[in-house]
C-alpha cells in the first residue's frame, strides 16, 4: 500500500514538519489558527496515539521549527480531536491560547511563551473570537459523556442528570479580564432549538464569526439507543439573543464564510449536502461537488475557506485504507482530489486521526494531521494544485 497517492504531489513534496523522535504529533481541528501570519507552527505531543485521553493523560504543547519541537506548557485538558483548543492569538506575536486544568479548576490560558506571562479564565473556552476580545466557554464534560473525543475526561458536569439545566449553556468570556458570564441556558434554549424537556440537550461546536459579533453553535440531544441524534444549527450574539436556522435535523461540519454565511454540510428541506447558508435570511445555495461522492469520498468534509475566500478544502474520513483531502473552486465550481494518504487501523473511532487540513501562513501553506508513517505526525503541502 502506498503512503501517499495524488496527481498533484510528489511524495516527498509532503514534508513532514514534527520530528521523528518516537512520540506522536498532533496539532487538532480545522477551524482554529495553527500559525499566524509569521508564527511558529502549533502542535501537540504525546506519548500514544490509539486510546481516549484519561484524565490523568498529559499532553505537551508547544511549536514546530526545522523539524524541532520546543515545549511551552502542558495540559490534561486535551483529547484528540481538538487537542486543548491551542491556537495563536490572532494578533499578538508569540501569544497562544489553550485550555488547562489547574488547582481544580478547567480554564483557558493565555500564554506569551517568550516572555511567560500568562493570563487565566474562570472557564475553558471551545472557541476565541477573531478579534481577541471573546471566549465562549461550554460543559466540556457534558461532551465527553455524549462524544468522549471532543470533550474532557476530567470534567464533571454537575446537571449530568438534567436534560435542559437552568445553571448551564453558554457562557462569554471577557479575555482581557477572564470573567465568564452565562449568556443563554439550556432552559431557555432548548425550545429554541426545538427539543422537548424529554430530550438531554448538549452544545457540542461552537465558534464565532468573523466578524466577532455573532456565533453560530450546534445543539444535539443526547441519543436513545440504535437511534442517531439531532443536530439545530442555532445563531446567537454577544447578549445571548438566541434563534435557530435549521431545526431537528442533520447538521455536521462547517465553517464561517464571512460575517453572515455559513457553508456547512446539513440537510434542508430538499436534501443532505453541502449548502451555503445565509443566518440572516435563513435561505440557502447547495454547492455542485460531484466529485467529492466518488471514490468513497465523503463529502461531510472538515471544511476549510481559503485565505483569498476562492476554494474550500476538507477531509473525508477512511476509505479502503486512506483518507482523502478534496478541493472545491468557488469561482469555477470545479473539484479535485489533491491526494489520499495511509490511515493507521488503530486510529478509529474518537480516537481517530483526521487530517483536519487547514490553511496556515496566510494561504501560503496548508498542513494536516496524519498517520501515514504509522505514528501521528503533521505533514505540510504548497497550495500549488489550487489553480483551477
Amino acid at each position: 500500500m502506498c503512503n501517499v497517492i495524488s496527481d498533484y504531489y510528489k511524495p516527498e513534496e509532503v514534508e513532514i514538519i514534527t520530528p521523528n523522535d518516537g512520540a506522536h504529533y498532533f496539532f487538532a481541528y480545522y477551524d482554529m489558527r495553527a500559525t499566524g501570519l509569521n508564527g511558529k507552527h502549533l502542535a501537540h505531543r504525546v506519548p500514544f496515539l490509539d486510546r481516549i485521553p484519561t484524565a490523568d493523560d498529559i499532553a505537551e504543547v508547544g511549536y514546530l521549527e526545522d523539524r524541532k519541537f520546543y515545549k511551552i506548557g502542558e495540559t490534561t485538558a486535551w483529547n484528540f480531536q481538538q487537542g486543548a483548543m491551542l491556537q495563536y492569538h490572532p494578533f499578538l506575536e508569540n501569544t497562544v491560547y489553550y485550555n488547562v486544568f489547574e488547582n481544580g479548576k478547567h480554564s483557558t490560558v493565555t500564554h506569551n511563551f517568550v516572555t511567560g506571562e500568562k493570563k487565566y479564565t474562570d472557564r475553558a473556552t471551545a472557541c476565541v473570537s477573531p478579534d481577541g476580545k471573546w471566549g465562549l466557554a461550554v460543559n466540556f464534560g457534558r461532551i465527553y459523556a455524549f462524544r468522549p473525543g471532543y470533550g474532557y475526561a476530567g470534567f464533571v458536569d454537575e446537571n449530568a442528570d438534567v436534560n435542559h439545566p437552568e445553571n448551564d449553556g453558554a457562557y462569554l468570556v471577557d479575555m482581557e479580564t477572564g470573567k465568564s458570564k452565562l449568556i443563554i441556558n439550556y432552559k431557555d434554549l432548548g425550545p429554541i432549538a426545538g427539543f422537548d424537556d424529554d430530550k438531554k440537550i448538549l452544545i457540542n461546536h461552537i465558534t464565532f464569526n468573523r466578524t466577532s459579533d455573532r456565533f453560530v453553535m450546534l445543539v444535539r440531544n443526547f441519543p436513545a439507543k440504535g437511534v442517531m441524534w439531532s443536530t439545530s444549527m442555532v445563531i446567537g450574539d454577544l447578549e445571548g439573543n438566541c434563534y435557530t436556522v435549521l431545526k431537528n435535523t442533520y447538521v455536521s461540519h462547517y465553517d464561517w464564510i464571512n460575517d453572515k454565511e455559513i457553508i456547512a454540510h446539513c440537510t434542508t428541506e430538499e436534501k443532505k449536502s453541502m449548502y451555503k447558508i445565509n443566518v440572516e435570511t435563513k435561505t440557502w445555495v447547495e454547492y455542485d461537488m460531484p466529485y467529492f461522492y466518488i471514490e468513497g469520498c465523503n463529502p461531510d468534509i472538515h471544511c476549510n475557506i481559503s485565505p483569498d475566500g476562492n476554494y474550500i478544502i476538507g477531509d473525508g474520513y477512511d476509505f479502503k485504507g486512506y483518507r482523502a483531502l478534496m478541493a472545491y473552486s468557488l469561482k469555477t465550481g470545479k473539484e479535485r482530489m489533491l491526494l489520499k494518504v495511509k490511515t493507521l487501523k488503530p486510529t478509529t473511532g474518537d480516537s481517530r486521526c483526521d487530517l483536519h487540513a487547514r490553511f496556515v501562513w496566510g494561504g501560503k501553506a496548508i498542513t494536516f494531521d496524519t498517520t501515514h508513517n504509522d505514528k501521528r505526525e503533521i505533514a505540510l503541502i504548497s497550495p500549488k494544485a489550487l489553480d483551477f
